[in-house]
């Protein structure tokens, strides 16, 4: 046998471990399948014409590169496993408890959505909140008057402009303050509080169930110790 047609086999099955598209899983070469063809390379090559040893020593280092980057990608496979089962542990602990997330979406169901708090930061001649559609439309806007600075709550009632009630789904809700001769209104920060009903685990990341949101852990501000009623 040449040593040409042993080595492009012992060469596309090195690389076969190493690239997704390549050969087969079943056809990998493992550390001692490899030594097996390194071996009958050896054996085979042709006498007149002996592998140099610059070759051979290239070929090993090849697969000792490969055989680090598997166990590299295999180690960081485990760690992500290992932090996302942690982080859903972690999520499990505030089931009951009540939470603070952004307010900037607004679940509408049966006429009713949850409390949206805003703080506004100076005295304000006008304050506006908006509700709008997943589409962008505006659905309502609610004059809210002239507020003082300090923290606020916007109850929505879950009817649009004309006064029905909104069909159950998510909306925007945006609210901004203004001063007389302001150009441009300010907007608020929004936050929605609610008792953390489940987790969703199957979700990646895991995320919180909270009246009838699914809120991933980014988004929660505050976590409220029901105990004590905070």
């Amino acid at each position: 046998m040449s040593v040409g047609g042993v080595s492009s086999t012992l060469l596309q099955s090195v690389t076969a471990t190493a690239t997704p598209g390549g050969l087969p899983k079943s056809q990998t070469v493992g550390q001692q399948q490899f030594l097996q063809l390194f071996i009958a390379q050896l054996q085979h090559q042709d006498p007149l014409s002996p592998l140099e040893p610059d070759q051979l020593t290239a070929q090993l280092a090849q697969f000792s590169q490969l055989e680090q980057l598997t166990g590299v990608n295999d180690r960081l496979d485990k760690l992500a496993g290992q932090s996302k089962d942690t982080g859903g542990a972690a999520l499990l602990n505030l089931l009951g408890k009540r939470v603070s997330f952004d307010g900037g979406t607004l679940m509408v169901q049966g006429g009713k959505a949850p409390a949206v708090r805003y703080t506004v930061p100076e005295a304000a001649d006008k304050v506006t909140a908006t509700v709008r559609a997943s589409d962008g439309t505006a659905v309502r806007v609610v004059e809210l008057g002239a507020q003082g600075a300090g923290e606020h709550t916007f109850a929505f009632d879950g009817r649009g402009a004309l006064g029905t009630a909104l069909p159950d789904g998510s909306y925007r809700l945006e609210i901004a303050a203004s001063k007389s001769g302001a150009t441009t209104p300010t907007s608020l920060s929004l936050l929605t509080e609610a008792t953390v009903d489940g987790v969703d685990l199957s979700s990646d990341p895991p995320s919180l169930l909270v009246g009838g949101n699914t809120v991933s852990f980014d988004q929660v501000r505050q976590v409220h110790d029901t105990s004590n009623g905070s």
